[in-house]
């Protein structure tokens, strides 16, 4: 096996302020340092500011371990996809185009509409006063358009007439400064789906979220809330437990979506299945979250399956690397 230089680009947690929620704590870094070493390569870490293109053009390595959320725009988490191409550099993960895409969460549902997979119905209000054209089935949940990591969803955004709707969007918008997507709730079982390689990627196994562990202040709602204040490995159940016939559509649905989106190398797929057994692709991460500190209770989906897979962090991480070397052709 050919020993590369991996540098693990990636924005680093100093606050845990709701916008940097996202970022990867020290331990999380550390735990991706170890297993890129794992792996048999070296490692060098580029911090994601305003001089992590020059500091990549300087250090030239074989491979790029993408991480980064960037550090602003509505298309923040191109922006080291978008160096490594300039400077000509492999990485790891999906490409410009499929990490823009997958932030913007109108336009990713208006790809998947296309497709015909199936997303909730939804609405995008530029004003809170923007008119309402069609029908917009109540309760609809409120999310920021361009936001990861559930930031700016919650129960509280759940609403349920007309008033209650222009009021929590007037709040919203002054808050976040960008689109509100207004999504159709719903009501069922939410799954979370973890994709690893590339053309026929391995389907991690199936994660659901136990709603009847959460506090009522939380609801059904997986926002952040329940994502920071709650979380608990108690609270999700992986692998789900589901009928061989739901797990081949859940899959299928995932993998479909994958390649719909161009995802490369990993990615999470989030669905809810409704009461009648269909599913609802709600958002799509090319870039999902591996904090594993099982102390802390910072815990991430992806690792919480590949765990279930019976993989390690290491080596969870050198299977990751592995894809995009393979991709690439680099071994």
């Amino acid at each position: 096996m050919r020993r590369l230089t991996v540098a693990l680009v990636c924005n680093t947690r100093r606050s845990q302020t709701e916008f940097e929620v996202e970022y990867d704590p020290p331990e999380t870094i550390e735990l991706i340092r170890q297993g890129i070493l794992g792996a048999g390569h070296d490692c060098v870490f580029v911090e994601v500011d305003e001089k992590a293109y020059a500091e990549l053009s300087r250090l030239r390595p074989d491979l790029v371990f993408n991480r980064a959320e960037g550090i602003r725009g509505e298309s923040r988490e191109s922006q080291i996809p978008a160096f490594s191409e300039m400077l000509g550099i492999p990485y790891v993960g999906s490409n410009v185009l499929t990490t823009a895409v997958c932030l913007d969460k109108p336009t990713t549902k208006k790809i998947l509409s296309y497709h015909k997979i199936p997303t909730p119905r939804f609405k995008v209000f530029h004003q809170h006063d923007d008119p309402i054209e069609g029908q917009l089935p109540y309760p609809v949940l409120l999310k920021p358009s361009r936001e990861g990591s559930s930031i700016g969803i919650d129960l509280v955004n759940l609403v349920h007439g007309h008033d209650e709707l222009r009021a929590r969007l007037r709040q919203m918008i002054e808050t976040y400064r960008q689109p509100i997507l207004a999504e159709q709730f719903i009501s069922g079982r939410e799954f979370s789906v973890g994709l690893l390689g590339n053309e026929n990627p391995r389907v991690l196994p199936i994660l659901e979220i136990d709603f009847s562990k959460f506090p009522p202040e939380v609801g059904t709602v997986y926002g952040q809330r329940a994502k920071t204040a709650y979380d608990s490995p108690e609270n999700y159940v992986c692998p789900a437990s589901v009928t061989q016939e739901q797990r081949r559509s859940i899959e299928s649905v995932a993998t479909r979506t994958f390649h719909v989106l161009g995802c490369r190398d990993m990615a999470r797929i989030d669905m809810r299945m409704d009461q009648q057994g269909k599913l609802f692709v709600l958002e799509v991460n090319p870039l999902p979250g591996l904090d594993y500190d099982l102390e802390k209770g910072e815990i991430s989906f992806y690792p919480v399956m590949a765990h279930a897979a019976d993989m390690t962090f290491s080596e969870m991480i050198a299977a990751i690397l592995e894809a995009a070397i393979e991709r690439y052709g680099l071994s």
